[in-house]
């Protein structure tokens, strides 16, 4: 299965690029590993998901800016490898929610980049294991933040 065909059928278009929003490398291979750097929810200098989930925004938005920070991942990934197709296996997806003190529902937001992960790769590339943490802030107030490894 070719994962720019399905994003195609999914009507995905990603970024042309993602640049780092500071001093770092948005990818790095090492040894057939492909580890993409944290991405933000967000499009150029404009974040799309701003705020502490369970407070400023819902459950349901933190999954969309998820699978948004997802996609800006494969962008910088698609950057450095010239084509998401040379991906073999999703090895570790992080996800970072700026939570408000109550909430504690982190996985089912980590779950937005997860289900979009299983659409574009499948039940076998696209198994991945996964850590979610509630955090108390992120770069510019971005609701999530998610990195991601993978061959």
């Amino acid at each position: 299965m070719s994962v720019e065909n399905r994003l195609k059928d999914l009507g995905i278009e990603l970024p042309t690029s993602a640049p780092a929003g500071a001093a770092y490398t948005p990818v790095v291979v090492h040894d057939r590993v492909a580890y993409v750097s944290g991405q933000l929810p967000r499009d150029g200098d404009f974040v799309h998901v701003v705020g502490q989930v369970g407070r400023d925004v819902t459950l349901e938005e933190g999954k969309r800016g998820a699978r948004i920070a997802f996609i800006r991942a494969l962008a910088a990934l698609r950057g450095e490898l010239g084509t998401l197709d040379r991906v073999d296996q999703i090895l570790k997806l992080t996800v970072f929610v700026h939570s408000a003190a109550d909430f504690n529902q982190q996985s089912s937001v980590a779950d937005g980049a997860s289900q979009l992960i299983f659409e574009l790769f499948g039940k076998d590339r696209g198994a991945h294991a996964r850590t979610s943490v509630g955090v108390a802030q992120l770069p510019r107030s971005a609701a999530v933040e998610v990195v991601v490894a993978l061959k």
